[in-house]
C-alpha cells in the first residue's frame, strides 16, 4: 500500500468518526433519545452514586426505579460518563458504540470476503465497513443496543478483537476477564479457553477478572462485598423472567411455566446439555483454525444459558452470522449463502418478537403460532448452531489436539 492510499484511508477513517458522531447527535435529536437511552442512565447513576459515596446497590434511576445491577468496577468505570453533561455522555457513548459495530465486522470478515470486492475497493475497506455499520442499525438487537445507551457492542468487540489474535500476543485474553468484570454473562468463554488448552489466555483472562475485583474491594469495599455475595445470586433484580425481551431458556420456560417449581431445575438441565454441546462444537471449530466461527459458537452458550438475555444481547448475530454464510457456502455454495446470509439478516431486521403481545405478563397466555415470533431470536440462535454442528463434519481434522497458534 503506497503512503498515499495510507493518507486516504485515515482521511476516511477521521471521516467515519465524525459521520458517527453527527449521526448519533442528529438521530439523538430526532428520535428524542436525549430523554432515552434508559441503560445508559442507570449506568452514569452508579458512576454518580460512587461520586457521592452512596449506597450502589440500594440506588434506584429516579422515574423508573431500576437498579444498578452490575458488578462495582463497571460503576468505577462509568464514572467519568457521570462527571459530564448528559448529552455529551450521549454522544461520547453512542459514538464508542456505532464505531465497534464497524470493528466486529472487521474482525468477523475474513480476508477472502475481500477478495470478492472489485480491486479499487479492495483499499477501501473502511467504506465497505461503513456501509455494513450502517445497514447493521437496522438489525433489532443493534438497535436496541444504540436505543438504551447499552455496552454490548463494546463487550462483543473486546472479546472478539481479544481472541482473535495471535496465541503469542502480549496479554492475549485479558480483555475477556475484564469484560467478566463489568459484566458476568460472558463467564461461559472461561470454559471455553480451557477445553481448546489455551493456558496463557486462560490465565490472563483470570488475572482480568480478579484486577476488575481487586478495583472494586479497593475503591468500594463493603459494597464489592454486597454484590458479591448477595446482589450476584438475584436473577429477578434485572427485571421480569417471562418478559418477551429475554430471549434465553430461562425467559422460554418462564413464558411456558410462571413461577413453576420445575421451571428452574429445567432450566439448569437444558443449559447444562446445551453448553456442553456448544463446547464440543466451539472446540472444534477452534482446532480447525476457525476462529470467529467457534468464539461466535461460544457466544450461543452465554445466550441461552444466562438467566436473561435481554434482546439486545443477540448483538452476537453478526460474528454468528457471517459464520453461517461460510459453512453454508462451503457445504453447499455460493447461492445457498447468499440466501442464508439475506434471510439471517433479514429475520433479525424484522423485529418479530415484538409482533406478539408483552408486558403485563401477556407472554405467559401466548398461543402456540404467537409462540414462534416471540421466541425467535432463541428459534433461529438453535437453526444455526444446527447447521454449524452440521457443517462441521466437512472441517480438517486437526493434527494435534492443540489450539491453533496464528490467526
Amino acid at each position: 500500500m503506497t503512503s498515499s492510499t495510507r493518507t486516504t484511508d485515515r482521511r476516511w477513517i477521521v471521516a467515519a468518526i465524525l459521520g458517527c458522531a453527527i449521526f448519533v447527535t442528529l438521530g439523538a435529536w430526532a428520535y428524542g433519545l436525549f430523554d432515552g437511552m434508559i441503560d445508559l442512565q442507570v449506568y452514569r447513576m452508579g458512576g454518580s452514586v460512587l461520586l457521592d459515596r452512596e449506597s450502589l446497590y440500594d440506588a434506584q434511576l429516579p422515574g423508573s426505579g431500576l437498579p444498578f445491577t452490575y458488578p462495582p468496577f463497571a460503576a468505577i468505570a462509568m464514572v467519568p460518563l457521570a462527571a459530564v453533561p448528559w448529552g455529551v455522555a450521549l454522544v461520547v457513548w453512542t459514538t464508542i458504540s456505532v464505531l465497534c459495530i464497524g470493528l466486529i465486522w472487521r474482525a468477523s470478515l475474513p480476508e477472502t470476503a475481500w477478495s470478492l470486492l472489485p480491486g479499487q475497493w479492495r483499499e477501501r475497506r473502511i467504506v465497505v465497513l461503513a456501509a455494513l455499520t450502517g445497514l447493521s442499525l437496522l438489525l433489532e438487537p443493534v438497535w436496541q443496543t444504540i436505543q438504551f445507551g447499552q455496552i454490548n457492542l463494546l463487550l462483543t468487540a473486546m472479546i472478539l478483537l481479544d481472541l482473535v489474535r495471535p496465541a503469542n500476543a502480549k496479554w492475549r485474553g485479558f480483555w475477556v476477564g475484564v469484560t467478566i468484570g463489568v459484566k458476568l454473562t460472558p463467564l461461559p468463554f472461561l470454559a471455553f479457553l480451557l477445553i481448546t488448552k489455551q493456558w496463557r489466555a486462560f490465565r490472563n483472562a483470570v488475572l482480568g477478572l480478579l484486577a476488575t475485583m481487586a478495583i472494586g474491594f479497593a475503591v468500594v469495599p463493603n459494597q464489592s462485598w454486597e454484590y458479591w455475595t448477595v446482589v450476584i445470586r438475584n436473577a429477578n433484580r434485572v427485571g421480569g423472567l417471562a418478559y418477551t425481551a429475554n430471549q434465553s431458556f430461562m425467559g422460554f420456560l418462564s413464558r411456558l411455566g410462571d413461577d413453576a417449581s420445575w421451571v428452574e431445575p429445567a432450566w439448569f438441565v437444558l443449559s447444562a446439555v446445551f453448553g456442553l454441546a456448544v463446547l464440543w462444537l466451539a472446540r472444534r471449530f477452534w482446532l480447525a483454525d476457525e476462529r470467529v466461527t467457534a468464539i461466535s459458537v461460544m457466544a450461543l452458550a452465554v445466550l441461552y444459558a444466562s438467566p436473561v438475555s435481554w434482546s439486545h444481547h443477540w448483538v452476537w448475530i453478526i460474528p454468528l452470522g457471517v459464520s453461517l454464510i461460510r459453512a453454508v457456502n462451503r457445504q453447499w455454495g455460493y447461492r445457498p449463502a447468499v440466501v442464508t446470509g439475506i434471510l439471517w439478516y433479514g429475520l433479525f431486521v424484522l423485529r418479530s418478537i415484538w409482533w406478539v403481545p408483552y408486558r403485563d405478563n401477556r407472554e405467559l397466555s401466548w398461543s402456540f403460532w404467537q409462540s414462534i415470533p416471540g421466541n425467535s431470536h432463541l428459534i433461529l440462535g438453535m437453526i444455526a448452531f444446527l447447521i454449524l454442528a452440521y457443517t462441521s463434519r466437512s472441517l480438517p481434522k486437526p493434527a494435534h489436539a492443540e489450539a491453533p497458534s496464528t490467526v
